[in-house]
């Protein structure tokens, strides 16, 4: 799948949004943080949130037995964002920091400090939240993170199975 304007711009659009929920006040220390070894565009922080939100869209299950969190989708991430101008990737990596820090005023900690039930609840209310740009952004988020997951050579032969129209040919 192409990633095309549309999609960038529909995570773009939530990160006022996010700032809003109260992690504005922290977008100095983290608004455009260094790439650190061994990513190329994210920081090992950044990486930590896609973790903590693969792990919470992509669950391990008897079918497919490796989580969204074991899956190196951090490292997926960041070379797809290798692929992104500078501006909607840092806009990307503000949607990761303004998700993570926005779990603060509705469950108590960041995202990443949350535990595992905690963290289906927060992502189940950011893809059916009221309020448009933040469901649309969740939601295009985990889009681009089950691109990943969904060629993971744990689980696409799986995938394969159950779509039988040349996926994974």
């Amino acid at each position: 799948m192409r990633i095309t304007r549309r999609h960038l711009l529909a995570l773009g659009a939530a990160t006022a949004v996010v700032g809003t929920v109260g992690a504005g006040g922290l977008a100095i220390r983290w608004w455009d943080q260094p790439a650190e070894a061994p990513f190329k565009v994210l920081s090992t922080e950044e990486a930590s949130i896609i973790r903590a939100i693969a792990g919470a869209a992509y669950p391990a299950t008897t079918t497919i037995e490796i989580a969204g969190e074991n899956a190196g989708l951090d490292r997926f991430f960041d070379a797809l964002l290798e692929h992104v101008p500078d501006g909607p990737a840092t806009l990307l990596k503000l949607l990761l920091h303004g998700l993570d820090g926005g779990t603060v005023l509705s469950h108590g900690s960041t995202f990443t400090h949350l535990a595992a039930d905690e963290r289906t609840d927060a992502l189940q209310g950011w893809t059916q939240h009221d309020l448009a740009e933040l469901r649309n952004a969740s939601q295009s988020l985990l889009l681009l993170l089950g691109m990943g997951w969904s060629i993971h050579p744990e689980v696409a032969p799986t995938m394969q199975r159950y779509h039988n129209c040349g996926y994974g040919a």
